[in-house]
């Protein structure tokens, strides 16, 4: 019987190659031999296949109590048709006549069974371990009892010493005492408690504009987070010392939308420098949307949508629009996770993990203007549409067409140091600054990779959601 195999897309790749993901969500492409199923189980609306001897490691050290759970993918289905998915699934694999690849392709929108949903990148997740997990919590193990707690910091675990924080202002280093204006108040510190250590620690009592206040009443009523955080009055920031990361780093901060929300506006502008080049990573009333600009460039800095499901991406829209002001009804946590890779690709995580924006490097070195991806229907409607126009006259244009010639004045550019010298806003800009609740800031000076960064805004999120 010839060697079959499954071939699964959820996306064009995104950034330099991967070869394992520990939620699912990285692999963009990946073909796997179906000789090689342990067992299919089902639940509602999916199908999960694992595999045998289908790890990236053939050799493992582990701590008692540990294992790297086996590869598995999940496809979803509609509801009720898992029993028939699966016993299809079954017959390809045994049958000795019929095709040698089944493909599933999120991208086209293409399976080989009715039954079978791929209209989102979520309908697909390929899970191909390399981090061990603790069999009793199932969750990723923490090390052995010795070094178990050495890379948590402020009940969060960063797995690694490398990828321990530069900085990172979280609810245990603010200032503990209800409603003291930080701004205003002498000695009402935000202690630093990454590896960059007490000289970024936020100083209280000067060089601050208008009010930001520690509120240590942890409701969504009252924060819209489960911890301490810090409350920006309209048209405050702080002034913290200087911040300067170089080339990759990932980012992460947790918002709080309390009472009755924001609804439709934007949260805006949360970090920046002195001059306003660097800015990030919302815009006041502009809602679902990323934005960010870098230290010495002053071109436009670069937006995308986040209610737009292209480059692999999921949708997503923040702040929620709803004003109801019960917990289950809308949201009240947001949690962010930024990556810049190497190449200078920018990546936005959210509060579930999930990718919600990418953005296509586009540097001083770059000769074109990034492409983002579209889907086959998206083809056909170009193509349609092109057939009505003089194509002859289009290529001639494309022909003599030169290299563009970046500048710092370039718009859209993802190069360039992230500066902060700012909290609440960039450049003493208070009529875009950011109003809301801060519960953590933190910088890591590594690109720590898709997984980690997904994990690591549900851990977020899992801390920092109210209760009450």
């Amino acid at each position: 019987m010839s060697k079959k195999f499954f071939l699964f897309r959820r996306s064009n790749p995104l950034g330099p190659v991967k070869r394992f993901s520990e939620n699912g969500k990285d692999i963009s492409i990946l073909g796997i031999a179906a000789d090689q199923i342990g067992f299919i189980t089902a639940g509602r609306g999916e199908i999960n296949i694992t595999f045998n001897g289908a790890s990236i490691y053939e050799d493992n050290e582990l701590f008692a109590g540990d294992s790297i759970e086996k590869t598995n993918i999940s496809i979803s289905c509609q509801e009720g048709s898992e029993m028939e998915l699966i016993e299809k699934i079954m017959f390809f694999v045994s049958r000795e006549d019929s095709k040698t690849i089944m493909k599933f392709d999120v991208l086209d929108n293409v399976s080989p069974f009715r039954e079978v949903i791929t209209t989102s990148v979520s309908d697909i997740s390929s899970k191909i371990k390399a981090q061990p997990t603790e069999r009793v919590s199932q969750k990723i193990s923490t090390g052995d009892a010795a070094s178990r707690f050495a890379n948590v910091v402020a009940e969060i675990n960063f797995g690694t010493r490398e990828n321990r924080p530069f900085i990172d202002y979280n609810h245990q280093s603010m200032y503990p005492v209800d409603n003291t204006d930080i701004a205003s108040s002498a000695g009402a510190d935000v202690k630093n408690a990454g590896t960059g250590g007490a000289v970024y620690d936020i100083t209280g009592g000067s060089g601050h504009t208008g009010a930001v206040t520690t509120q240590t009443e942890s409701t969504a009523a009252a924060t819209g987070l489960g911890q301490i955080c810090m409350q920006f009055a309209a048209n405050s920031f702080l002034n913290v010392p200087d911040i300067s990361i170089k080339d990759d780093y990932t980012m992460y901060f947790v918002i709080g939308d309390p009472g009755s929300g924001s609804g439709s506006e934007g949260f805006g502008v949360l970090f920046g420098d002195d001059a306003g080049e660097t800015l990030g990573f919302s815009s006041a009333g502009f809602p679902d949307e990323f934005t960010m600009r870098h230290d010495g460039l002053d071109g436009k800095p670069f937006r995308v949508r986040t209610s737009d499901n292209t480059q692999g991406t999921e949708s997503y829209k923040f702040p929620d629009r709803s004003s109801k002001t019960s917990i289950g009804e809308r949201q009240f946590c947001y949690v962010f996770v930024i990556r810049r890779d190497k190449q200078f690709n920018m990546y936005l995580y959210n509060h579930e993990g999930e990718l919600v924006a990418f953005v296509p490097a586009f540097t001083v070195k770059s000769t074109d203007k990034p492409k983002f991806e579209i889907t086959r229907k998206q083809t056909e409607a170009i193509n349609l549409l092109q057939s009505k126009i003089d194509y002859r006259k289009e290529q001639r244009k494309r022909l003599s067409k030169k290299d563009i010639k970046v500048t710092t004045g370039t718009p859209d550019r993802t190069d360039g140091n992230i500066l902060i010298q700012q909290l609440g806003t960039s450049g003493s800009n208070v009529t875009d600054s950011f109003s809301g609740t801060l519960g953590r800031f933190g910088i890591i000076t590594r690109d720590t990779g898709d997984a980690f960064c997904s994990q690591l805004a549900q851990d977020l999120y899992e801390l920092y959601k109210p209760t009450t």
